[in-house]
């Protein structure tokens, strides 16, 4: 009948988690050595990290850029507004496209000079001086453009040095021009720093540390509604990074500042040829009246002809003004034919009354301006830029041809006040001819006279946009240094290497028991068979096979004693005389298991016999140090003549220790567990002593074991801490569930016990009777 007691936990039990987590925690700590190595691994790569990675620092500011048409800001440009000079809107994107240019880099780093780069030689890594290298390069011509080298200055005499490159020396006198296979270089030495050490030199192409400074220089807007842009930009020394944003910012507005200037200079030009071809009409006009006045003496002209004239002076100015809008006309249309072939800035401040044309030329100009800046930010042929091309040619076509459709209008509406004019001329039929000439003299100075003063008028403004053309940036906040170094992270280092530390151990660990299918804790157990465990046998250090011996206090053979103990519950409470003792497989410890558990017996006076049933691979008089009986177990089953007394010999550890051996290997072992005088030879047995225990082979290799169901009151089924697999659990679940042994149950034996074991509290079972006490008590007494 199967046994009613387990001693299996409840699964409901409180402890059952806390006693999970206290076996995962010490399976981690059997490996702490791992933990130690990985750990000191990783805390050395970031010491070295830390120590020669160039620490990185981070330069910011902040620019706005101008557009007082949404700030709502009264400034220089919103002046030049009020007065008819039209200033652009900005366009963030396209600004911080600018200032991210590699052109616009290019500048700043011919400006700095950082094409050259000066660094002391260290012994394992080099020191950047930036601007405190005491050798500078005054001059460098290479001999392709582009081309660079690195290099080394080494001192020599006073005012001499020696430059090393590729292997190849090369002396030269500062001040003076040494030609290398790279190009031509002169340097200057600053006696202020000493030059005593040797200083790497390297120079490169000024495109490409552009590109590269380029590509690190973030640039972000501050927010959706606002113009400012913020910049920032990384490196390795902290005062270049300064440098190189202030001058950035320095360069960018220098550039839109030109790039204002250009359409006013144009303007200008275009005024200035135009005042000097009207100067001398005009004057011609003037001296024109002058002399005609004097020849004839004419001073009044007659009521009537005054009347006339009054009349006759409205249709004349309004003649005038379509003579001014013509002569504008035909000076743009003459400009943008004699410019066909290469694109000017047009002027767009004089007076035009038609606005469908002021607002062409203003797209027009706008175009020019969006071509140069596309042309800073992608360079020339760029698909971008040969599409605005397009646009300017087109629109400048559509310009043409308005102006020429404009000039007709002109012309018929001029035709028509002249014959309105006209009707009144015939008027002054009757005047005399002298003073109507003199009307027509005065007339034609009016036209030069009102078209000159227009043109003093437009010139004055382009000057005053050209004499405070502004910035379209300007600085908020200027570039700041950072105080730390902003990379490596020391504290982030460190983390990291902590972690990495305990992470990875961890991870092997976990996938290391993972994939383990050998079982190590008893939890390894109870989660794979019903089958109550009655105890732990820790390993014996020492080697020893026997460790229970009198007054022995050592923790392996305590766990013995406990082990003892708890054969009362297994027994329910019936006297418990039969012990069979199987595994799975050899070298699980069932023979040693074997004789530590007689030796509990024997040391509390009960008569023990080991009655050795493993026929196959005997043991147990090479573990108690006997010598190989030649009779034994094999010959009383096969010779009825050999006796009980002739095969008993004692064991030599305790005078109520005996032992039955194997005797010569048989070639049926089979067939003799079957035989009736063995069952008769355990009946003959249980008279004499109190504890028998049967060593038989194990269950999982053979069916031996099996056989000897009914010599025996229980089955101790030994289990072996990382040998026996879990799934040879599996064989003694089956005996259990289908009753194939009596009263079967677990030991699990060889297990290592420490301070950081699973097995260094008690345990408590059946009725709350606990065996397995601290065996920290034990340290001392090591086995």
């Amino acid at each position: 009948m199967k046994n009613q007691i387990t001693f299996k936990p409840d699964i409901g039990d409180e402890n059952a988690t806390s006693i999970d987590i206290r076996e995962l925690i010490f399976k981690f700590l059997r490996y702490w050595y791992l933990f130690v190595i990985v750990l000191a691994i990783s805390l050395s790569w970031a010491f070295l990290k830390l120590r020669y990675t160039y620490p990185l620092y981070e330069s910011s500011a902040t620019i706005l850029i101008k557009d007082e048409k949404e700030a709502g800001q009264i400034s220089e440009e919103s002046l030049l507004e009020s007065m008819g000079l039209e200033s652009g809107k900005k366009n963030i994107e396209n600004e911080m496209l600018l200032l991210k240019s590699s052109l616009l880099m290019k500048e700043v780093v011919n400006n700095l000079k950082l094409q050259y780069q000066y660094y002391s030689k260290g012994r394992f890594h080099k020191l950047e001086y930036y601007t405190s290298s005491p050798i500078q390069v005054i001059n460098w011509k290479p001999r392709e453009p582009g081309m660079g080298f690195s290099g080394e200055i080494l001192p020599a005499e006073q005012g001499s040095y020696a430059l090393v490159i590729a292997n190849k020396k090369y002396k030269g006198e500062f001040g003076k021009e040494v030609i290398t296979p790279y190009g031509a270089i002169t340097l200057s030495w600053l006696n202020s720093s000493g030059f005593t050490n040797p200083v790497i030199l390297v120079i490169s192409n000024p495109e490409d540390i552009a590109k590269s400074y380029a590509s690190n220089l973030m640039a972000v807007q501050v927010n959706k509604s606002s113009t400012a842009i913020k910049l920032s930009f990384k490196d390795t020394v902290v005062k270049r990074a300064k440098d190189l944003l202030t001058e950035l910012m320095r360069v960018y507005n220098q550039q839109t500042i030109e790039e204002k200037n250009r359409v006013a200079e144009n303007t200008l030009r275009f005024i200035d040829e135009r005042i000097k071809l009207l100067t001398g009409e005009l004057s011609e006009a003037e001296n024109g009246v002058e002399q005609y006045k004097k020849r004839y003496k004419l001073v009044d002209l007659s009521a009537e002809g005054s009347m006339i004239l009054g009349e006759m002076g409205g249709y004349n100015k309004e003649i005038t003004t379509n003579g001014v809008q013509l002569e504008i006309m035909k000076s743009i249309e003459d400009f943008l034919l004699k410019n066909k072939n290469n694109f000017e800035y047009v002027p767009t401040n004089l007076t035009l009354t038609n606005l469908t044309l002021t607002g062409l030329l203003e797209k027009f100009n706008q175009l020019l301006i969006e071509r140069e800046r596309l042309r800073t930010i992608y360079g020339p042929a760029h698909q971008d830029i040969q599409f605005i091309e397009k646009q300017i040619q087109n629109l400048r076509q559509t310009i043409v041809d308005n102006i020429q459709s404009i000039k007709n209008d002109l012309k018929i509406t001029k035709n028509a006040t002249s014959d309105r004019r006209n009707s009144l001329e015939s008027r002054l039929l009757s005047l005399p001819q002298r003073e109507r000439e003199l009307v027509e003299i005065e007339r034609q100075k009016t036209i030069k006279e009102n078209l000159y003063l227009v043109l003093l008028q437009k010139r004055e403004q382009a000057a005053l946009s050209l004499a405070i053309a502004v910035a379209s940036g300007r600085t908020i906040e200027p570039a700041s240094m950072s105080n730390s170094p902003i990379s490596p992270n020391r504290k982030q280092i460190w983390l990291i290497a902590l972690v990495i530390g305990f992470t990875l151990p961890s991870i092997y660990v976990y996938i290391k028991n993972l994939l383990d299918d050998k079982i190590q804790v008893e939890s390894d157990i109870l989660k794979n068979t019903t089958v109550p465990v009655a105890g732990v046998v820790s390993f014996s250090s020492k080697g020893e096979t026997v460790v229970v011996k009198e007054n022995s206090r050592s923790a392996v053979a305590e766990m013995f004693r406990l082990l003892r103990s708890n054969l009362d519950f297994i027994g329910a409470g019936k006297n418990l005389q039969n012990l069979l003792i199987t595994s799975s497989i050899s070298g699980e410890g069932k023979s040693f298991i074997s004789i530590n558990l007689g030796m509990t017996q024997a040391l509390i006076g009960k008569k023990v016999m080991i009655l050795e049933l493993d026929l196959r691979k005997p043991k147990q008089e090479l573990y108690m140090g006997l010598k190989r009986s030649p009779v034994g177990i094999t010959n009383y089953l096969v010779d009825p003549k050999v006796t009980l007394q002739q095969i008993i010999q004692p064991s030599g550890l305790h005078p109520n220790f005996d032992i039955i051996s194997s005797g010569p290997k048989p070639p049926n072992p089979g067939e003799l567990i079957l035989s009736a005088r063995l069952r008769s030879l355990v009946e003959e047995l249980r008279k004499t002593y109190d504890f028998i225990i049967l060593d038989a082979p194990p269950i999982g290799l053979v069916a031996d074991a099996l056989q000897l169901k009914d010599m025996v009151d229980a089955t101790l089924y030994v289990v072996r801490q990382a040998y026996t697999r879990k799934g040879q659990l599996q064989i003694i679940e089956d005996i259990y569930v289908n009753e194939k042994l009596p009263r079967p149950f677990i030991v699990l034996n060889a297990i290592k016990v420490n301070r950081s074991s699973a097995y260094g509290y008690g345990y408590g079972y059946g009725y709350g009777y606990g065996y397995g006490y601290g065996y920290g008590y034990y340290e001392d007494d090591k086995s």
